[in-house]
């Protein structure tokens, strides 16, 4: 099966960190059937995929999901609702993991979007058509981040690299952020019909944390949110759960061929 990815046009919304997002992690996997895909999936930030509409639902992250697998790619869509959370995601992205080893520390993880932020786009002020912000935020999207995979070093690899690693995504005509991502199963060490049971962890990225895990320009938006409470903002405060990552956890098996 071909995997495709085309270029996608994202709508940039400038890092606002307001309104309440939950904080907590959802500690608990929920078991869950991934669905074999039949047909040839176009990494292109579109749901036609997975006929309009996503099966799964996570209160805590506000995001649709599904999980999809055929013999050689493992393959995630997401749909997130909440405008809360648009501008962590495109803060720091949302990561996604596959743990086939109950007490491994480091799984192989993919994050996405991440946006170039040596790229300085215009202020919000000079830019008044849509379709322009939309093409700015498209020219900073370089790059995949990977973590934890024994055939390539931890960091940022191309939309286009030679991995079969894909991800892209969009914005539907309700403005819900779509995102796909591709990952070949032999990057996982699996195969089709593996009857390993696999823990996920999807999670949207908070600017918490310790200020090495963090890029400047995530240390420069906490920065100002700490100087508004005088250097220590309250922990239950809606900045505090704005900064703050929000993740849960899913177990499944991969799909069979039937």
């Amino acid at each position: 099966m071909m995997i495709k990815s085309k270029t996608i046009v994202l709508l940039f919304l400038p890092v606002l960190l307001v309104g309440s997002t939950p904080a907590f992690a959802q500690k608990k996997a929920e078991l869950i059937a991934t669905k074999w895909a039949s047909s040839p999936v176009i990494i292109d930030g579109s749901l036609s995929d997975w006929n309009d509409s996503l099966a799964l639902y996570n209160e805590n992250t506000k995001l649709f999901y599904t999980i999809a697998n055929n013999e050689t790619h493992l393959f995630l869509a997401l749909k997130n609702t909440s405008k809360e959370s648009l501008s962590k995601i495109f803060a720091a992205g949302i990561s996604f993991s596959a743990n086939i080893e109950s007490n491994k520390k480091n799984p192989p993880k993919v994050t996405f979007p991440v946006l170039d932020r040596t790229a300085r786009p215009k202020k919000a002020a000079q830019v008044t058509d849509m379709k322009e912000m939309q093409k700015q935020t498209l020219a900073r999207i370089k790059e995949i981040r990977v973590e934890g995979f024994k055939e390539i070093i931890d960091g940022g690899i191309s939309l286009y690299n030679t991995y079969g690693i894909k991800a892209a995504a969009a914005f539907d005509a309700n403005n819900n952020l779509i995102q796909e991502i591709a990952i070949p199963l032999s990057l996982l060490n699996l195969k089709a019909g593996n009857s390993d049971l696999i823990t996920y962890n999807i999670k949207i990225n908070g600017l918490q944390g310790p200020s090495g895990t963090m890029t400047q320009a995530q240390q420069t938006q906490r920065s100002r949110m700490d100087g508004m409470y005088g250097g220590q903002y309250p922990r239950t405060s809606p900045i505090n759960k704005a900064l703050s990552s929000t993740e849960f956890y899913i177990k499944s098996k991969l799909a069979t061929k039937r």
